[in-house]
């Protein structure tokens, strides 16, 4: 019998050919697959019929037409044979409906919560929906377990596949070398306002393209999915991660092996007060300089024991993180003072936002408001005037 295959060429471009193929034999017990074709047989997998929106490549075959389908990596163009799409993801009943496949054949169950969190994670990316059911599953999980898939399972699923770097991710690293697509994720992840930064603009066009840039009813441009944020962040900031001394040099760890967050944060001022500005004239991104740096010294500690989650959309004017680190919560909040801006003013707003997102996320969690001034007149006073620590009711402020 003849299968439909597909091609890659250059940019992500494909031709269709006809091949042949032999059948294979059904396989016991399928699993989620996250390299090469999905077929019914092997793989766990969304019926393709239903994914086919206004495709109409009934009439491309009928007509005999020459046709071509461009989409970004991993996203399903082999499987699903979708033409003139700009949107390849699953929504979140389609994630549920993926997992049932495999309850129906082993008994094993999936918790709400878990499937919730890989929604959140994934956004519908469906190579990124498949391997952390295939790490949950098959690593965090042995194979032939029938244990309840928790939200602690496909967590750990997930901080695998980030640290294992694998194709799919390191290719997003890749995109960056464009300075236009640069400049859109940069202004992204420092949260600043850029009038330019509208659907019309071809940069813009061009990073949604790539499934890299998404437009958010509520907050605007945001990077499409929390895992491509995490990658690109770290992509940005390897190199200081790379260079920072060993968390071992550092005050930040009580006796009873628990994250003391003011220690870290003053470890932190210490060594922005000594190193930033060095650091900074080497820097490729400038303006998200303080925002790399700290997240760098954060991941230093968080590294295969936590999780950092991020929140930041072109215009908000500010990013905000929560740290977890072997139960414990944290939120942290990163504003910029500009010149055209008073310090006052800055904080004020931002400990109106930080507890908003506090009270949203995680009402328990100590909050921390990083303010870096960047004004050129601040930049002229001594250090002892520049970093500063402040307890303002139930927020600490930490001046760099």
């Amino acid at each position: 019998m003849s299968e439909i295959d597909l091609q890659l060429r250059e940019y992500g471009v494909f031709v269709l050919i006809l091949q042949k193929s032999t059948a294979m034999s059904k396989r016991k017990v399928r699993f989620f697959n996250k390299t090469g074709p999905c077929n019914p047989d092997d793989h766990y997998m969304l019926p393709p019929e239903d994914r086919l929106i206004g495709a109409q490549l009934h009439r491309y075959i009928r007509d005999q037409l020459y046709w071509v389908l461009h989409a970004p990596r991993q996203t399903g163009k082999t499987t699903f044979l979708l033409s003139w799409m700009r949107e390849l993801n699953v929504d979140n009943n389609d994630v549920a409906h993926l997992f049932a496949q495999r309850t129906a054949e082993t008994g094993q169950q999936i918790t709400r919560e878990a499937l919730d969190y890989v929604w959140e994670q994934s956004q519908g990316q469906p190579w990124i929906v498949n391997n952390l059911f295939m790490r949950a599953t098959r690593r965090v999980l042995d194979e032939d377990s029938t244990e309840t898939v928790a939200l602690e399972h496909v967590t750990a699923a997930r901080q695998q596949m980030v640290l294992a770097r694998e194709t799919h991710l390191e290719t997003l690293a890749y995109r960056l070398s464009n300075p236009q697509v640069r400049h859109i994720i940069e202004t992204i992840l420092t949260g600043e306002l850029d009038p330019q930064m509208s659907p019309m603009n071809p940069d813009v066009q061009l990073s949604m393209d790539l499934r890299l840039v998404r437009w958010d009813n509520t907050k605007g441009f945001v990077i499409s999915n929390p895992v491509y944020e995490e990658i690109l962040t770290r992509y940005f900031n390897a190199g200081y991660h790379a260079n920072l001394p060993p968390p071992s040099a550092w005050k930040w760890q009580r006796a009873d092996g628990s994250l003391d967050m003011d220690s870290l944060l003053q470890e932190f001022q210490k060594f922005w007060r000594r190193n930033s500005a060095i650091w900074e004239e080497k820097a490729d991104y400038t303006e998200a300089f303080p925002h790399l740096l700290l997240m760098a010294f954060m991941q230093r500690i968080t590294n295969g024991e936590g999780n950092i989650s991020r929140e930041s959309a072109a215009g908000r004017g500010r990013m905000d993180l929560e740290i977890e680190y072997h139960g414990q919560h944290f939120i942290i909040e990163i504003k910029i003072v500009h010149d055209y801006e008073t310090r006052q003013a800055v904080q004020e707003e931002g400990l109106e936002q930080i507890r908003a997102y506090r009270d949203a996320v995680n009402p328990s969690a100590p909050a921390y408001l990083v303010i870096f001034d960047r004004r050129t007149k601040t930049k002229e006073k001594s250090w002892d005037d520049r970093i500063g620590w402040e307890e303002i009711d139930d927020v600490t402020v930490v001046r760099a």
